[in-house]
């Protein structure tokens, strides 16, 4: 597995994962995404349940969600 930093653009790219760190990512995003599901008020940060505690923001949680769905089209195609 490699990462990589382009500070020009500022963007990470992931490459090289095996099917199994693919899944373990996919599982993580998955899990998160389903579990983010009521806003705190006070802070406008996503919150989950006790059970699986994160706290992202906004922006975060968009891209929790696009790093899911992204994963989920490899495995459809």
């Amino acid at each position: 597995m490699k990462l990589k930093y382009n500070k020009t653009n500022k963007t990470c790219t992931i490459s090289g994962l095996t099917p199994t760190e693919a899944d373990v990512l996919l599982a993580v995003a998955d899990t998160a995404n389903r579990r983010c599901f009521r806003i705190q008020e006070d802070s406008g940060e996503w919150y989950s349940n006790d059970d699986f505690i994160l706290s992202l923001t906004d922006e975060q949680r968009r891209a929790l969600a696009k790093i899911g769905e992204e994963i989920q089209q490899i495995y459809n195609s």
